[in-house]
Order: structure tokens, then C-alpha cells, then sequence
């Protein structure tokens, strides 16, 4: 820091801020001021009207790009608010999904980590012109053998060829927004996949589904500590439970045809839910699903069914 005196003025020029500071009066601007006023090699001092003129030119040389920001902002790129890309897999079969959300976009890219494009998405007229915010995509589902379900050593082999097709690595997700304004995000994508979860309650001892009571029905499964395929740790992070009621179904379905569905998420240490007895109706046919879902957001499912005493 360099400090400049002249009676009742005083300037100090920093690689960061120069003060003026006069009785009573102190301004501060902001700028790169790297070099001194006070000319030491000649011993010299300025006047005090030298001085104000030279912080005055300072002040201007600084203050103006400073300004003129102020009056014009551009926006040439914004990130999207949300991507992903996962990997669901369930006994039977595994995908590829993949979420993006944003503000108003009409094109969608999503390119691989060779740089390799795998997904490429324009609207059209008036969608074009209003735009898209969320979109949640999953590919075809890759089936394993119907006498060979997970877990197998033939449902093993798709899942190698599947992961073969679909890299590990970061996935750059580009877009543009009705404004003509580009947006950019990353999704990075694993093959670190749980293992299936064990159900231990309800089970089905049968071919018939177990009759349980609504006002004591527990949903139990055995904690997933491995991979669904090779070695190595997992992190499960939550596990969810889907009911969704089979028969008799509801004679106004959910928008997307199915039956009513409930949805509840619980910490990965919880391996049990209690089923609330209100949503449960009497001598009805249920469906239900329990997914583990590793950090990674990578998921893997399994399902059970029972049926409701009258």
C-alpha cells in the first residue's frame, strides 16, 4: 500500500482500492491501481489541485467499464437447473433414464463421454414456441432371460453388453431456450448398480398372493450392501416404496392409465415401512415395489404383491 500526503488531502493507492479521503469526506473506488502517486526518486509532492485531478482521471479510467456493465448484461449461457442420467434395474430387465430441467428450452443435445452425440431433441411450432422445462426420458429396457432372471449369470451378460453400450463418465447436456440463449449441464453416470433388495415381508408362500391385515401390514426387506453385478461397496442413500392398487381398479385412473399409486421415501438405514391403514381399502388386489437407490442415483427394484382381508 502506498500512501500520498498533501495538507489536508491524503491518497492511498492499493493493488485493490484507492481511498480519497479529504475532512469529513471519504469515497471509495473499486479497480486494479497498481501504481503511486508520489514520485519517490525525485523526493517530489503533488499539489493538492495535481492530486484531485489525478484521482478524477483514476476514478473516470476505472469507474467507466464498471458503469457501462451496469447498463448491459449479456446472457450467452445459462446451467440447467437439474440433469441426470441413472441406471434402473430390476429382476428383469434394465434402462437407461435420464432428467433435465430448465427454463423454456426447444433443443436438447446430450453428448457422451467421447464427445459421441446420443440424444438430440427439437420441438416444433407451437411447442417450439412455448418451450419445455422438465423432461424425464427412459430408453427400451434390455430384458434378461425369462428362465434366467436376476440374479444369474445370463442376466449378468446383458447387463455387461447393456453397460458396454452406455460408458461410465460425464455426459454433457446442451440445450437452447426459446430466447436463443444456450444452456449448459453435466450428468455424470456410473456403473456402480445395487443389488436387488430382498423382500421378507409380505411374502407369498404360493401362487396366490398373502392375505394381510390393513391395520398391521409391515413392508420388510433385507438391507443392499453389494453390487448387482462385480465387486466393490454401494451407498444407499434411500429406499422407496410404490403401492400401487391392481384390482378392483379405480373407475378414474391416474393421468398416466395406472391405478392409485402412493410413493413414500425412507433413509437408506430403514429397511421396514408401515403401511398406513387409510389407504388401504378392503379386499383389494395391491402391487408394491422397493427400490434401492445408491448415491449415484443408480436404482434397482423389487416387487411383491398381496391382498387386502375383507
Amino acid at each position: 500500500m502506498n500512501t500520498i500526503k498533501s495538507e489536508s488531502v491524503k491518497v492511498i493507492c492499493h493493488a485493490s482500492h484507492l481511498l480519497f479521503v479529504e475532512p469529513d469526506l471519504t469515497r471509495a473506488m473499486t479497480g486494479s491501481v497498481q501504481k503511486t502517486l508520489y514520485r519517490h526518486s525525485f523526493g517530489q509532492h503533488l499539489t493538492k489541485g495535481m492530486l484531485l485531478i489525478a484521482v478524477v482521471m483514476v476514478f473516470t479510467l476505472l469507474a467507466e467499464p464498471v458503469l457501462a456493465g451496469k447498463d448491459k448484461v449479456d446472457i450467452d449461457e445459462l446451467p440447467f437447473k437439474a440433469t441426470s442420467l441413472i441406471i434402473e434395474t430390476t429382476d428383469n430387465d434394465i434402462e437407461l433414464q435420464a432428467f433435465v430441467d430448465g427454463n423454456a428450452w426447444k433443443r436438447l443435445k446430450i453428448y457422451g463421454p467421447k464427445n459421441r452425440k446420443v440424444f438430440d431433441l427439437k420441438t416444433q411450432k407451437n411447442l417450439g414456441q412455448q418451450g419445455l422445462s422438465e423432461m424425464h426420458i427412459a430408453s427400451e429396457p434390455d430384458h434378461f432371460p425369462e428362465d434366467a432372471l436376476a440374479p444369474s449369470e445370463e442376466a449378468n451378460e446383458v447387463v455387461r453388453a447393456f453397460l458396454d453400450r452406455f460408458p461410465a463418465g460425464s455426459y454433457e447436456v446442451e440445450g437452447v431456450t426459446i430466447d436463443g440463449i444456450e444452456l449448459e449441464g453435466y450428468a455424470i453416470l456410473t456403473h456402480v448398480i445395487p443389488a436387488l433388495p430382498e423382500i421378507l415381508a409380505p411374502l407369498s408362500f404360493g401362487d396366490d398372493p398373502p392375505v394381510v391385515d390393513s391395520n398391521n401390514l409391515v413392508i420388510e426387506w433385507e438391507p443392499v450392501t453389494t453390487r448387482f453385478i462385480g465387486d466393490g461397496s454401494v451407498e444407499i442413500i434411500e429406499y422407496q416404496v410404490i403401492l400401487d392398487q391392481v384390482e378392483p381398479l379405480r373407475e378414474t385412473p391416474w393421468i398416466d392409465g395406472s391405478a392409485r399409486r402412493s410413493l413414500i421415501n425412507v433413509p437408506g438405514t430403514v429397511t421396514s415401512l408401515t403401511v398406513p391403514p387409510e389407504y388401504l381399502l378392503p379386499g383389494t388386489l395391491y402391487d408394491f415395489e422397493v427400490l434401492a437407490i445408491e448415491a449415484s442415483g443408480n436404482t434397482t427394484i423389487s416387487e411383491g404383491e398381496f391382498i387386502t382381508a375383507e
